[in-house]
């Protein structure tokens, strides 16, 4: 065991070496990878190697290891319906990692995380800041899917370069000889609020929704807000995620995605704050387009 240990560290110190300096990710070269977005000084979140959404530090302090449940996933049409989350295969050492301080570890189901999910088979990355492109492929989907990250830095201007805001752009490209009919949509569970404080909820936003936290007098400092939003006009959005135990949420969300629908609904105003919210945009592709 212990000459096997140490034949995979010598292997993974070769295959450092042969990797080109500041050339494009592959492989176990994205598994420890978080590229930071967002305005200087005004929090973070992470585009990883692998497309996945990570390091979430919205509070106003470093977040390091929070991942919540916030994905964006492709579901293309046809005889036989192809649903993909848009990022590529999970690292194994996320699988056990110990996520919770109630969760002594991922082998318990993993609630919260998209790992079970259909993820694509392969990707890579190229970082060039305050740029990140993540290619990803999978033999089975009739798309080439780019994933371009980027913050608001522009040197010698201050103001603009902390404005506390990142994008991340999804281009997808045709590569069948039949016109494809898809949707895209991003997912979000509601990583603002704050365990058993009121005034947790999502609200709709102009093209995306809005997870809050709504502050005490008390408490002030648990305010807070995240905007999720697109520019396209037919965007759909759904601040009603089904109210259930467990993997109830998620597995209604994900339902949607399979079957390809745009759901629309809410705010929820009565009960129980909804979970979480997702968004769809329609996505109509040419061949080659």
């Amino acid at each position: 065991m212990l000459h096997a240990e140490a034949w995979e560290e010598s292997r993974s110190e070769i295959d450092m070496a042969r990797r080109q300096y500041n050339g494009v990710l592959t492989g176990e070269h994205l598994h420890r990878t978080a590229f930071p977005l967002g305005g200087i000084g005004a929090g973070m979140i992470c585009l990883e190697g692998t497309g996945a959404i990570s390091h979430v530090s919205v509070r106003n302090q470093p977040q390091v290891f929070n991942e919540p449940l916030t994905f964006a996933a492709i579901c293309v049409k046809g005889r036989k319906t192809i649903t993909r989350v848009l990022e590529g295969p999970v690292p194994g050492w996320k699988l056990l990692f110990p996520w919770g301080s109630g969760q002594a570890s991922s082998g318990n189901g993993n609630r919260g995380k998209n790992y079970g999910l259909p993820h694509c088979r392969k990707a890579e990355m190229l970082p060039r800041f305050p740029f990140a492109t993540v290619k990803l492929t999978d033999r089975k989907l009739p798309l080439a899917v780019e994933v371009t990250g980027w913050s608001p830095f522009i040197p010698g201007d201050a103001d603009n370069s902390s404005l506390p805001a990142a994008s991340i752009e999804y281009r997808f490209t045709n590569t069948s000889d039949k016109d494809v009919d898809a949707v895209y949509s991003f997912h979000a569970a509601n990583f603002m609020s704050i365990w058993q404080k009121p005034g947790a909820g999502v609200l709709p936003a102009k093209g995306g929704f809005v997870l809050k936290q709504d502050a005490t007098d008390e408490e002030p400092w648990c305010q807070g807000a995240f905007c999720a939003a697109v520019d396209d006009g037919d965007v759909r959005v759904n601040c009603a995620w089904f109210r259930g135990g467990w993997f109830d949420a998620q597995t209604m969300a994900w339902k949607t995605v399979e079957r390809g629908e745009m759901v629309q609904a809410g705010p929820i105003t009565e009960g129980d704050p909804s979970g979480g919210g997702s968004l769809y945009v329609p996505v109509q592709l040419a061949p080659g387009q």
